[in-house]
């Protein structure tokens, strides 16, 4: 009721800048009156950050704004340098599961990034102690990072609940860095640029590799899926369609399924030949015949009638290959955490039945 994106807490930061306005206008100590206008200031611009907020749906709560604020993720731990191999049965982590911090390498990409990694209670308990299992990447937005899918989705509450149900089976989730954070979070797309970082080499290549050396992880194919929203979605339909015998399934929410110019510069320099080869849609409708086509789940934020579009075309090229692709339209929602939050489970319980 009084969280962070509470009407509440808007009236009580408009009543005190009513207030700091009213100290400022009257006549008085000159002291006073500058510092009730630094605070009216301050005021006004948390006002302006509530109303994004409140908007984008990201802080749901005060320890979600409290666990950003100190950069960390809710129940993150650090792996130990083995990958995990020394982690020990038991505990809680048998009942929660874990959600840690650990380091992937590129042996073919040659980049080194931090990642998320959640492996589910069932990984510590001692029935599944020789279990191997199924892997979700998960790609998150632009600008953003992977702690963002704990921050603003909830990923392991939301797993948690339907795993508790049954309505999911046990899945590690992986959450690589996307972009490594340069440019404070700029788009990638998940591109390999020439001259620059390959993105794409690490993301499809390098940390399935890492995954499957570091964990009791499914071997890559038919138990691995990727999911994204917004630029991640991209990146996930992207990366599927390149490395079909990388990923089975792939999910996007709100998602774009033709590459943009970052920043007004094309990524691929005019060639044209590069650019189709990064184009959901014509890999789609041109693949090859020797490879297979991943089943898809797409969504949007049915009141963003650019992301709808979009996902109804791809769904129709996507027919040609995959008798009733799903489509989830969000009511009343846009291109915001307030339309990926309730999609998620939804996502969650598609992508659990598929690999």
């Amino acid at each position: 009721m009084f969280g962070p994106q509470s009407t509440f807490v808007l009236l009580v930061l408009i009543v005190a800048f009513g207030g700091l306005a009213y100290l400022l206008a009257r006549p008085g100590h000159v002291a006073l009156r500058v510092g009730a206008a630094v605070m009216a200031f301050a005021v006004s611009s948390v006002f302006g950050m509530a109303l994004v907020n409140r908007f984008y749906d990201y802080y749901q709560t005060w320890t979600d704004l409290y666990n950003d604020m100190a950069g960390k993720s809710p129940g993150e731990a650090a792996l130990p340098p083995s990958g995990g191999k020394s982690l020990a049965i038991g505990g809680n982590r048998a009942k929660d599961g874990l959600l840690a911090q650990t380091v992937m390498d590129g042996a073919k990409s040659g980049l080194s990034r931090q990642a998320l990694v959640y492996l589910p209670p069932q990984y510590f308990q001692q029935p599944y102690a020789s279990t191997r299992f199924p892997v979700m990447e998960l790609m998150h937005g632009s600008p953003g990072r992977p702690a963002d899918w704990q921050t603003g989705l909830h990923l392991v509450e939301n797993y948690r609940r339907l795993l508790d149900k049954k309505q999911v089976k046990p899945m590690i989730f992986v959450l690589p860095d996307v972009n490594g954070s340069r440019g404070g979070g700029a788009g990638s797309q998940c591109l390999d640029i020439p001259g620059s970082t390959h993105d794409d080499t690490y993301l499809s290549q390098d940390v399935p590799a890492d995954v499957v050396a570091q964990f009791r992880a499914d071997p890559i194919g038919s138990h691995w899926g990727i999911a994204g929203y917004s630029e991640g979605g991209f990146c996930a339909a992207n990366l599927a369609l390149r490395h079909p015998w990388t990923y089975r399934i792939a999910a996007s929410m709100s998602g774009y399924f033709q590459p943009l110019p970052e920043r007004g510069v094309d990524p691929f320099e005019g060639n044209a030949a590069a650019r189709l080869a990064n184009d959901p849609v014509w890999l789609a409708t041109n693949p090859q015949p020797t490879e297979r086509i991943p089943l898809f789940w797409l969504m949007a934020g049915a009141s963003d009638r650019g992301d709808v579009e979009s996902a109804k075309l791809f769904q129709s090229v996507l027919g040609k290959h995959q008798v009733g692709v799903p489509l989830v339209l969000i009511p009343r929602a846009r291109h915001t955490f307030a339309a990926w939050n309730p999609a998620m489970p939804k996502m969650l319980i598609w992508a659990s039945s598929k690999i």
